[in-house]
């Protein structure tokens, strides 16, 4: 492994694909940014990121604007940053008609502002470098929405487009913007998640004839893309939505 000297900065980290993304970047060599509201998890995360440095900062990322010292104070500890991912969401399911304004509410400073604000914290670090990649994990509800997922669909479906005005924007100064839109992975989002092994099978049945690869995604699969996106090989690429996600966005 060659150290690449360049930093990485995920929000979401703590577990998931989150977790996933960090660890696959370190053992390319890059330092790590760890950011999401668990100590203890960002702690254990942290401890498997094995090829540079990496540190982590622990808050809630709705008061992120109360953090942005600190979190410029961890990177300059760090290499220089080059890569941001916001990966950081929540996910509510319940019919348009019961869900209340505060799960709207929660759903957009989560899923969409906590993104906006850390990108422009970090969108200097990039205009100085004259060089950067935003990786925006969207979801294929952003794209082709489900029943009793409004909020979640409609706000993905803003970072979606984001992303291409991010894109826009900063192609004059070499800063890429790209997006994934995952489909069913098999992270502490789901309810099913946390089911024994029959029981996941059972509760995922009906989830496998949505697409057209029969098996849910892992946080691995969307980790070798956000390499991908974030590292010299997509040096061409901005403006993409990379859908992850078996097939289930054509079916």
């Amino acid at each position: 492994m060659i150290r690449k000297n360049e930093t990485v900065v995920i929000s979401g980290a703590s577990s998931g694909i989150g977790a996933a993304i960090a660890q696959k970047f370190s053992r390319e060599g890059y330092d790590i940014l760890l950011l999401g509201r668990d100590e203890n998890k960002l702690s254990a995360v942290k401890a498997k990121c094995i090829g540079a440095k990496a540190l982590h900062l622990a808050f809630d990322l709705k008061t992120i604007s109360e953090h942005s010292s600190s979190l410029l104070n961890c990177l300059k500890e760090l290499s220089p940053v080059s890569v941001l991912v916001n990966n950081a969401g929540v996910f509510h399911r319940e019919a348009f008609i019961e869900t209340s304004i505060e799960i709207w509410t929660e759903q957009f400073q989560v899923n969409l502002l906590s993104a906006v604000q850390l990108t422009q914290i970090i969108w200097p670090l990039f205009l100085k470098h004259k060089s950067g990649s935003i990786i925006n994990i969207a979801s294929t509800l952003g794209i082709k929405p489900a029943p009793q997922t409004s909020a979640y669909s409609a706000i993905k479906a803003a970072l979606i487009n984001w992303t291409l005005s991010l894109a826009q924007e900063g192609g004059g100064n070499n800063i890429r913007a790209n997006c994934i839109c995952p489909g069913i992975v098999d992270t502490p989002i789901h309810d099913f998640y946390r089911l024994g092994k029959e029981e996941k099978v059972k509760a995922t049945a009906g989830l496998l004839d949505l697409q057209l690869l029969k098996s849910l995604g892992t946080p691995e699969d969307i980790s070798e893309a956000a390499y991908f996106l974030g590292s010299a090989f997509s040096r061409w690429t901005t403006g993409s939505i990379l859908h992850i996600d078996g097939g289930i966005n054509i079916k």
